[in-house]
């Protein structure tokens, strides 16, 4: 079976581990995480006049214009996914930072996909939180409250070996440890309120998302691509790219998705949508809904459309050639 693990794509350093794109059967393969968002709600005078998504391995650009009528304030978030913090390939830590950041990570919470946004332009200033989840739960001021850090330099021993034993019992007992090893995960969100002045306004969100690295996947044994398999399904596989990679099985796949937080209401829809997809170099392939997308470049395809609200999650799986 594949698993997760930090991957080095383009220069730019990504999470192998994604979650297939809402509702797609992959098979096993993709069982991970995906960013959501923007999350926000329109008033009824206001309206996105386009959107644009540009679809990278290593990076994920969003463009929004909104048109208000009159000056308007908007409160926008941005979810990151939940990572594992011990004992996992994709586990995320502090990098040359201490144990005062892993303790304060719930106020000044980590970036760890290079979110940024700008508005005509500028750069903006994000706040937001962090949380650790344990199953389903928020454990954070259980941990910081026991002088846990919710995140620690992963080259460094952890942190929980230096805490009285009493205090390892309580995490153990509440399942926190697991062989010694943490068993929570670290959320980031952050938000913010934008200001809208009658008239066009350009947001722009950029970050790097997280890849999944099927890592198993042979000429012999690659059901999921099958005609009626779950990712010919999940990404609108033909039989021209399926031909295309049987005839030489030596690509290394990855998939990316991200998680659509839908608007609320009419006023989310986009008058204009476009989707860009770049496979980054002219030999390798990639596959994404829908199949109406057209090339545009040597490696670009655009799909685009009008009165669109996405609400689904988007993915795409790319067949990165040998030695690029």
């Amino acid at each position: 079976m594949p698993h997760a693990r930090w991957i080095a794509v383009g220069g730019a350093i990504a999470l192998a581990a994604v979650a297939a794109p809402a509702g797609a059967e992959d098979g096993g393969r993709g069982a991970g995480y995906a960013a959501e968002g923007p999350a926000f709600d329109l008033p009824a005078d206001m309206r996105v006049e386009r959107q644009e998504m540009h679809v990278a391995l290593d990076s994920i650009r969003l463009v929004y214009v909104f048109h208000a009528s009159t000056r308007r304030t908007v409160h926008f978030r941005f979810v990151l996914p939940a990572m594992p913090v011990d004992a996992s390939p994709d586990a995320i830590g502090l990098d040359g930072q201490g144990e005062v950041a892993g303790l304060a990570a719930d106020r000044r919470p980590l970036n760890y996909l290079d979110l940024s946004v700008r508005v005509n332009g500028a750069p903006l200033a994000l706040s937001g939180r962090g949380r650790a989840l344990h199953r389903g739960r928020d454990v954070t001021r259980q941990l910081l409250d026991a002088a846990v850090p919710l995140l620690y330099h992963l080259d460094e021993e952890a942190p929980w070996r230096r805490l009285p034993a009493r205090t390892q019992a309580m995490l153990d007992a509440d399942g926190l440890l697991v062989l010694d090893t943490a068993d929570w995960s670290y959320q980031a969100d952050f938000e913010w309120d934008q200001r809208f002045e009658p008239g066009d306004t350009r947001v722009e969100i950029r970050y790097v998302p997280v890849a999944d690295y099927w890592s198993d996947i042979n000429s012999a044994e690659f059901p999921e691509i099958a005609p009626g398999g779950p990712a010919t399904r999940t990404y609108c596989i033909d039989d021209a790219l399926r031909r295309a990679y049987f005839r030489h099985p030596a690509y290394d796949l990855f998939t990316i998705a991200h998680g659509w937080a839908a608007p609320a209401g009419r006023h989310g829809r986009a008058a204009h949508y476009r989707l860009v997809v770049d496979k980054g170099a002219a030999a390798n392939m990639v596959a994404f809904c829908p199949a109406a997308a057209r090339k545009t470049a040597a490696t670009t395809f655009e799909w685009s459309a009008a009165d669109v609200k996405p609400d689904r999650s988007f993915g795409a799986l790319f067949f990165i050639a040998p030695d690029q």
